[in-house]
């Protein structure tokens, strides 16, 4: 896995303007985000910051740990928002059609992505959140391409 950046946020407006950042310089549709990060790390502002950057209102994101997927339509992409707290294992993963939504016309965020890295073919991000004291965060962005 490449390492392709790091940046420091001390507040959530910084931590979405980091993924607007990534979003424009590295993030591709079709290509699956994991999130990686504590509770309370700041994944769901980071994919607000997603959201903004493809037009959408960061407004409209929330959490979607109770309906597992938020759709939300933007002016060219979907930002598909997916959370896999709940889920146990990567048959329920299967289940959600997970497939269908890593398209051309879409981007797919999921938190707590990283849970089950080991079934994710090739390419996708990794995006880890760090709580480095109680309110800064070191924000890292991998990239797994294909076995070369």
């Amino acid at each position: 896995m490449t390492h392709l950046d790091a940046q420091s946020s001390s507040n959530e407006a910084q931590t979405m303007k980091i993924a607007g950042y990534f979003t424009q310089t590295y993030f591709q549709p079709g290509i699956p985000i994991l999130l990686s990060g504590q509770l309370g790390a700041g994944k769901t502002y980071f994919t607000k910051g997603i959201a903004q950057a493809l037009g959408i209102s960061s407004h409209e994101v929330i959490s979607p740990s109770f309906a597992l997927i938020n759709e939300y339509h933007g002016p060219v992409y979907i930002l598909n928002h997916m959370d896999f707290y709940r889920l146990e294992n990567w048959q329920e993963v299967e289940q959600l059609g997970i497939e269908e939504y890593l398209t051309s016309h879409s981007f797919t965020v999921i938190e707590w992505g990283e849970r089950f890295l080991a079934h994710f073919p090739p390419p996708y991000f990794v995006v880890k959140l760090t709580e480095t004291n109680e309110k800064n965060r070191l924000i890292e962005i991998f990239y797994q391409d294909y076995e070369k």
